[in-house]
């Protein structure tokens, strides 16, 4: 099994599959990155993974949150258009990535199921019009005695954890 993988997931093209798997072993997890730019039109700014304007990503444009609005692929609480999502398996939820997402769920971890990667973007027009790649990286990493550290996201509202 590999322990770390690379992608350029493009921003015209849905769900992409990858080979990525979690690791189902306590005192692993794994760590997912995202950088670039992609456009969910042409006409519009580009955005990095977390779907805002690069210098501008402590700006909030409730026009590009996705929240409650079913014809997006993430419309959950801290769905924003343009940002980078995930699903386990083809039919799995669907979660936000965004510039960075770690799982630790240790020995419970399904790894049956590899990881799917696309643009948050309405399905009803269409992604024909997206232009970019982003560029993804993860890899699978020792947290024993590693120390979490939590931060708050307050664009998104949520709290995330890390390990350094």
């Amino acid at each position: 099994m590999s322990t770390s993988w690379q992608y350029d997931i493009r921003a015209d093209l849905e769900w992409q599959p990858t080979e990525i798997r979690k690791v189902a072993q306590t005192g692993k997890g794994l760590g997912i990155w995202a950088e670039g730019e992609w456009q969910y039109r042409k006409d519009k700014p580009a955005v990095g993974p977390d779907g805002r304007q690069k210098g501008m990503e402590g700006a909030l444009f409730p026009h590009m949150q996705t929240a409650g609005r079913p014809e997006y692929l993430h419309s959950a609480p801290d769905g924003h258009i343009g940002s980078l999502i995930g699903k386990w398996g083809a039919d799995g939820s669907v979660f936000k990535i965004g510039n960075h997402r770690v799982f630790t769920d240790g020995e419970q971890s399904d790894t049956s199921k590899t990881l799917y990667l696309a643009m948050n973007d309405n399905t009803g027009s269409g992604f024909e019009d997206n232009v970019g790649v982003m560029h993804v990286y993860a890899q699978i990493f020792d947290n024993r005695g590693s120390e979490q550290h939590w931060s708050y996201d307050r664009l998104s509202g949520t709290w995330g954890t890390s390990t350094y």
